[in-house]
């Protein structure tokens, strides 16, 4: 996309329409890239929206990630090995591996809540998010949960899912199930600590 539309502007576009978690969210991020520049529209449309847009994902992966740096970091550290006979190769991909396993557990010992550094941070922002909310019980598990600028979706407890979709693809409750969540215990609901709602992906052990 680069070679043909660069620039900061179309970059936000992009990303808007990427990180879209819903359907009609994702039509309405296209059509203002449309109405921007609509041969960049075009090209874009041709890209079958399940490879690269969250509106389009199962949510089978439990991921918050877009990106695949992951891969470009391990590609990154293989470099010097690239060139070499395939068991000297393997013998230093080992290594490295090793010594990631033991950095990790470093991390790990740091940790004082059950969820990951990373995880923690993410949450952390999600609850903060998740107080300028206002639930309404519908007296079974699903809850009515509104924000600012007209946000409203439904959450369903039960089945841990979200209308905006996001508890279902990241794996991480959305800033309407915290709320949700919050008001649970109000009502003498069975609740549990926010991050006991979030997928075992995130957790320390894992």
């Amino acid at each position: 996309m680069k070679k043909s539309w660069n620039g900061v502007a179309f970059k936000n576009h992009l990303w808007k329409c990427a990180t879209s978690t819903t359907v009609p969210e994702f039509k309405a991020a296209m059509l203002e890239l449309k109405e921007f520049n609509g041969d960049c529209y075009t090209w874009l449309s041709k890209i079958p929206a399940h490879h690269w847009s969250r509106s389009h994902f199962s949510g089978r992966a439990g991921s918050d990630m877009l990106l695949n740096n992951m891969c470009e970091i391990f590609n990154r550290w293989l470099v010097d090995a690239r060139d070499k006979p395939i068991i000297t190769a393997l013998e230093y991909i080992r290594e490295y591996l090793m010594k990631r396993i033991v950095n990790v557990n470093k991390m790990i010992s740091k940790c004082e809540g059950p969820l990951s550094p990373y995880g923690t941070k993410m949450f952390d922002k999600i609850k903060h998010e998740a107080s300028k909310y206002t639930v309404l019980w519908n007296g079974a598990h699903q809850y009515q949960v509104s924000g600012p600028h007209q946000d409203q979706c439904v959450v369903d407890m039960e089945l841990k899912v979200c209308a905006c979709r996001r508890w279902e693809i990241t794996g991480m409750p959305c800033k309407h199930a915290v709320a949700a969540i919050n008001i649970m215990g109000i009502n003498d609901e069975k609740v549990r600590d926010p991050e006991r709602w979030v997928s075992e992906v995130y957790s320390v052990d894992n």
